[in-house]
């Protein structure tokens, strides 16, 4: 979207020279920028740095804008502008053309003994300020816009990772449903191998074919060969595994 603001004419470049206006049209408009104060008609423009610009519609009342500032530093530091970026520059110069095709006469200068309500002038440091602070609020949303992106990036890249962990699994939970080649291998993690390792898993299908397990205390009690010890060792074993 364009932007109007005050703009330092000193930072103002045009690709039309000069010399494509004639003097006296320059001279006039310039002594009219100073009497009303200030550009009617603001002059489109693009942003070419930090605080640089270039013409892009307005070239003629940009260089009466500079010939204004060269009678009168002081009082026409600035003029005013649009700041257009570049994706709607084609559109805004079309309009720019079309409303000076519309309206050809530069505004008239309203005569000193016309009685017509007076304006403060408006204190240039003032709206440089303001611009820049417009531009500082612009780049901080831009950039709270960008963080809660990322934001909503990381949190969608956790919520990928934690669906790729394995869920744990309650050892109780492997006495009741585990396939015997599960089964064999957490055996195996605690060190129970062979046939062993077959019996008790025969076992445990056999026990829990009938009712699941309750508790550990229920599987030592219904799985032949397991006793207390081998349990323990089983459970600490599998509480690092888990």
């Amino acid at each position: 979207m364009s932007e109007y603001y005050l703009v330092d004419v000193k930072s103002i470049t045009s690709k039309v020279p000069r010399s494509q206006f004639a003097v006296n049209e320059i001279e006039a408009l310039a002594k009219s920028i100073l009497a009303a104060g200030g550009l009617l008609s603001p002059i489109l423009l693009k942003q070419t740095g930090a605080e640089s610009y270039e013409v892009l519609a307005g070239d003629r009342e940009y260089y009466a804008a500079v010939r204004a500032r060269e009678i009168n530093p002081r009082e026409a530091e600035m003029v005013n502008a649009f700041v257009v970026p570049e994706d709607v520059s084609d559109a805004a110069v079309e309009q720019f053309e079309q409303s000076r095709a519309l309206h050809p006469s530069p505004p008239s200068v309203p005569s000193p003994d016309t009685q017509t309500p007076t304006l403060a002038p408006l204190s240039y440091m003032d709206q440089r300020v303001t611009n820049l602070e417009s531009r500082l609020d612009a780049a901080i949303q831009d950039m709270k816009q960008t963080q809660q992106r990322d934001i909503q990036r990381l949190e969608q890249h956790l919520q990928a990772l934690q669906q790729q962990i394995p869920q744990k699994v309650e050892p109780l939970e492997t006495f009741n449903t585990a396939p015997p080649a599960t089964l064999m291998q957490k055996l195996a993690s605690a060190g129970i191998r062979g046939k062993t390792a077959d019996t008790l898993i025969k076992n445990i299908e056999k026990a829990r074919a009938k009712a699941p397990f309750t508790s550990f205390s229920d599987v030592v009690k219904r799985v032949e060969k397991l006793g207390d010890k081998r349990m323990l060792s089983i459970l600490d074993a599998w509480n690092r595994v888990f």
